[in-house]
């Protein structure tokens, strides 16, 4: 009782600190880098720039560990779809629109608010290839589509093994969406560059995607079927080798896959949002309007409404069933029942709301304890048969233009 009023003080302690002060005042943003050296090797965003990663330094005994998170921003099947991305102000196609992020949640160096990781080097991987980082194709325009996700990815770390990680004792590979499917595709491989000695595990934000659109569209257009695990693609078409279902469970490095039951992007992909329907009713279910609720349930193509909340019971119980396929004796869970679609990346869901929690457990503690093999945490939701609006933070309204390709076809389809 003691600790759960404990971490309820530190919740709401948490949530008051953002509301008089932002995400940023606690944040920081460090310099964007772009890695020239890696044009001379392709390895280009879909315009044709340099790939780029903010890198925020290690200090005392965090600084011999390094945390990497593959930025999210869903992805690009079609050429035309590539070159509206590149020439987007998002920066998701091109590092010359790219601008400085803010660290929070995973990646902030606030103790408090990032106990396991704030002393870590920490690294945000910048997303601009529109393929969650498994493209390879050499042919190309002169004036782009690049496809060469996979090539940014290897270039960027082989230049962070320069700086220092080669020699690094613990290794967390992470990612958000687009970036936690590129972090799944590449755990193995990128595991088996460092020696055993080192720790080296994987986390999986917000990617558990059970629908996808046009994934042969995707395979084909970015060239990525020879950079996705062989152990699915030996097997099956490389199409249905990006559902994680058909490859998570031969993952052998330690995988925590963290997920919402009810994860926003995923219910606009199974129950179709209106035409010009409002995307922040994506993360803002309350804020959601009642005539777009009623527009919604009308020209739901996917019949499933439940308990008037526009969901469907049909998505939980598979994203529930899926993510315990295979041996789960290495294998984290933490899957709640948020209105949201990423939670690693906002301060407010990975330490604070009280929502978001499961057993007591922040997510934080959840994936720190996991990555400490302090306890294998396997937290499941399986009492809320309906989605729960959780704090939003004061920069994910901006987060949701980061969805803009998804939005865009989930909302006009």
């Amino acid at each position: 009782m003691k600790m759960r009023s404990k971490n309820l003080v530190l919740a709401l302690a948490v949530l008051v600190f953002y509301g008089l002060q932002g995400v940023q005042a606690m944040a920081n943003a460090p310099d964007l880098i772009k890695l020239h050296t890696a044009v001379a090797i392709g390895a280009v965003c879909l315009d044709g720039s340099p790939p780029a990663y903010q890198l925020d330094w290690g200090k005392e005994d965090g600084a011999k560990n390094w945390l990497l998170h593959l930025q999210g921003g869903y992805w690009c099947t079609t050429t035309q779809e590539c070159q509206t991305r590149m020439n987007d102000s998002s920066g998701l196609g091109s590092s010359t629109k790219m601008k400085r992020s803010y660290f929070s949640g995973i990646l902030t160096n606030n103790e408090t608010l990032n106990p396991y990781f704030y002393n870590w080097n920490r690294v945000f991987v910048r997303y601009c290839d529109g393929s969650c980082f498994t493209g390879d194709k050499q042919e190309f325009s002169a004036d782009g589509p690049y496809y060469r996700g996979s090539r940014v990815f290897s270039a960027i770390i082989d230049e962070l093994m320069k700086l220092g990680m080669k020699n690094a004792q613990n290794v967390l590979l992470s990612g958000s969406s687009a970036g936690g499917l590129g972090t799944m595709v590449h755990c193995d491989r990128f595991r088996n560059r460092f020696p055993t000695s080192t720790k080296f595990k994987c986390l999986s934000d917000a990617s558990y995607f059970i629908t996808l659109n046009n994934p042969s569209g995707f395979v084909e257009l970015h060239g990525s079927s020879k950079n996705l695990p062989e152990t699915c693609t030996s097997k099956m078409d490389a199409a249905l080798c990006l559902y994680p279902k058909n490859f998570v469970p031969d993952i052998q490095t330690p995988l925590f896959i963290l997920n919402s039951a009810y994860d926003t992007f995923q219910i606009a992909a199974t129950v179709r949002l209106p035409v010009n329907t409002s995307r922040s009713c994506l993360y803002n279910l309350t804020g959601c309007p009642d005539t777009v609720r009623k527009q919604w349930k009308m020209q739901c193509s996917h019949p499933i409404i439940y308990k008037n909340e526009l969901l469907s019971p049909d998505l939980r119980l598979k994203i529930l069933q899926e993510v315990t396929m295979g041996d789960l004796s290495k294998r984290g869970l933490f899957i709640n029942s948020c209105h949201t679609h990423s939670q690693s990346e906002f301060q407010s869901k990975w330490l604070g709301d009280p929502k978001s929690m499961l057993d007591n457990m922040t997510i934080s503690e959840a994936v720190g304890k996991w990555f400490n093999d302090e306890k294998l945490v396997q937290l499941i939701d399986r009492k809320h048969s309906s989605t729960k609006q959780c704090v939003l933070d004061a920069s994910e309204p901006n987060a949701c233009n980061n969805y803009t390709w998804g939005a865009s076809y989930l909302c006009n389809t």
